[in-house]
Formats: C-alpha cells, sequence, structure tokens
C-alpha cells in the first residue's frame, strides 16, 4: 500500500511501519480459492476518474473508479486524496447476463477513516476490516491504515454492479480498489426427511399392490 506523498508534505506524522510495499495487499482476498467472474483492480490511479485498472481478469470487462465529490486530486505516488472534504467516490463493474454472484468491493486506505457503509446497485452493506495499523489522532480524527471490504451475497446478475463508498472526513488517501463478481455455485435440493417418508411409503403401497395382483393371478 502506497503512503500518501501529500500527507507527507503536509507533516501529518505517521509511523515508520506505514510504509508497506506499494501496490500489495496486507490481506488475504476475501473470496478466497474462487475465481471471479468480473474483476478489476487498482494499486495506482491515473486520474480522479479512472477508467483503466491495472487488473482485468476477463477480456471485454469494464470498471472505473470516481470521485464524486470532495475536490480530491491524484498524488505523487498514485492516490487519490483531498485534504478540503470528505470524499465520495463511485466505481463500477460489468457484470453477466444470468445467474447468482457474491459481489465484493475492497479498498485500501491510509489517513482518516472509510465510511463502513457502502452500497452496490443502491443496497447498502457494512464492511468487514481486514487489516487495521492505528495512526493515531491527527487533526482531531482517528486515522489507519487500513484494509476492508463489502460483500452482497446471491446478487441476481446485472450487465453493470454500481457501488458508492465514502470516507468519515477530509484527508483519506484511497490507495487501492479491487472489484469483484464472484458465482454462487448451484446446489442440489436434499429432500426433506417428510419426503423420504412418503417415498417409503409409496414404494410400499406399490409392492402390496403388487402382491395382490399376483395372488389374483394365481
Amino acid at each position: 500500500m502506497k503512503l500518501s506523498v501529500l500527507a507527507l508534505a503536509l507533516g501529518v506524522s505517521f509511523s515508520g511501519s506505514a510504509f508497506a510495499t506499494q501496490a500489495v495487499w496486507n490481506s488475504a482476498n476475501p473470496w478466497g480459492s474462487e475465481t471471479p467472474v468480473s474483476y478489476a483492480e487498482w494499486n495506482i490511479f491515473n486520474s480522479t476518474n479512472d477508467t483503466t485498472p491495472e487488473v482485468a481478469l476477463t477480456s471485454g470487462t469494464t470498471a472505473s473508479v470516481q470521485e464524486t465529490t470532495g475536490g480530491a486530486f491524484i498524488t505523487g505516488g498514485g492516490n487519490i486524496y483531498s485534504f478540503s472534504g470528505a470524499t465520495a467516490f463511485t466505481a463500477t463493474l460489468s457484470g453477466a447476463s444470468s445467474g447468482l454472484f457474491d459481489v465484493y468491493l475492497r479498498i485500501g486506505t491510509l489517513g482518516t477513516l472509510a465510511s463502513s457503509t457502502a452500497t452496490l446497485n443502491g443496497v447498502s452493506a457494512t464492511s468487514v476490516l481486514q487489516f487495521n495499523e492505528d495512526q493515531g489522532v491527527v487533526m482531531g480524527g482517528a486515522t489507519a491504515e487500513q484494509e476492508l471490504y463489502w460483500k452482497w451475497s446471491s446478487v441476481s446478475a446485472a450487465s453493470m454492479y454500481t457501488f458508492t463508498f465514502s470516507s468519515t472526513s477530509s484527508s483519506m488517501s484511497l490507495d487501492q480498489v479491487a472489484l469483484a463478481a464472484v458465482s454462487v455455485p448451484s446446489v442440489t435440493p436434499v429432500p426433506e426427511p417428510e419426503a423420504f417418508s412418503m417415498m417409503a411409503l409409496g414404494i410400499g403401497l406399490m409392492a402390496f399392490a403388487a402382491r395382490r395382483s399376483s395372488k389374483n393371478n394365481a
């Protein structure tokens, strides 16, 4: 994860441990060994409306991350940063035409904390914190190097997934973003115990009828 160059320029004091390896996540991806059907990942942002992720798993995947409020700009390290106000973002990922998916939004930040709530196509979810390195209180607010994600389970396929997320106040440096849609495996329903009982009763009645028929024929 990349340290905000602007934060250094402003003299904000972060611990030396914040200098983590650039463009590398500190935590494991939240979808485990599953291979996403749609995926996009940014480790360095080229603009505050970046449509060119470094990683796009499938050919033809379209994706974007855009700062919508907050007056953010790109730092020398390729982060999206705003010191003038809280920053809000919209991200998009092209989807599929059918099926059910677990959909993920994953971010890495430094400085002011991200809001715990994000939305997918208007539906809210609460973040899961994967990594936190407390940087103390700076300019009256809590700061940390963090990695967190949001998950929406069993989402019907959509041609476009649209995410929104934000910071809690000014001075959050957005370092990394990943968007993923993972297929939900189809599961064959297991019959309830009552169904087994009815099947056994039906088989028994068929056997009884067959015996009666054989006796009558004799």
